[in-house]
């Protein structure tokens, strides 16, 4: 009895290790998406979740409120890319590590004005 006892913890006991090993790999994997507006260029910088290395080469692409792409590009060694949006309105920007690990950031017509906003406000303090 005791016996089948040890078997059954130690083989519980591997299986929450082996899961939880999975879990971090799977975490250490994800894709972390920024984006920001400033002086009309729209800033995107990826990185890895986890180690926070950027990701290089990861392909962005921009899409509108129809969900259309408007554009694409790649980032560069540093994990970022910048574009001068076609409009200022709803946009969707997805940026892809591979096949399986993406995220998307969705910039809108207020996000537009209220960086806008902030600008005017910084010039006119200096």
């Amino acid at each position: 009895m005791r016996k089948l006892i040890k078997k059954s913890v130690s083989a519980f006991a591997g299986a929450a290790l082996l899961l939880a090993g999975a879990a971090s790999i799977v975490y250490a994997h994800g894709t972390n998406l920024w984006c920001y507006i400033e002086k009309g260029q729209v800033y995107v910088e990826g990185s890895f979740m986890g180690s926070g290395r950027a990701l290089q080469n990861g392909k962005v692409i921009v899409l509108n409120d129809k969900e259309e792409k408007i554009l694409e590009g790649v980032t560069d060694k540093d994990g970022k890319f910048n574009f001068t949006p076609p409009y200022k309105g709803k946009i969707t920007i997805l940026l892809k590590s591979d096949e399986s690990h993406s995220a998307d950031f969705e910039l809108t017509e207020q996000d537009f004005k209220d960086a806008e906003a902030e600008e005017k406000a910084a010039a006119t303090k200096q």
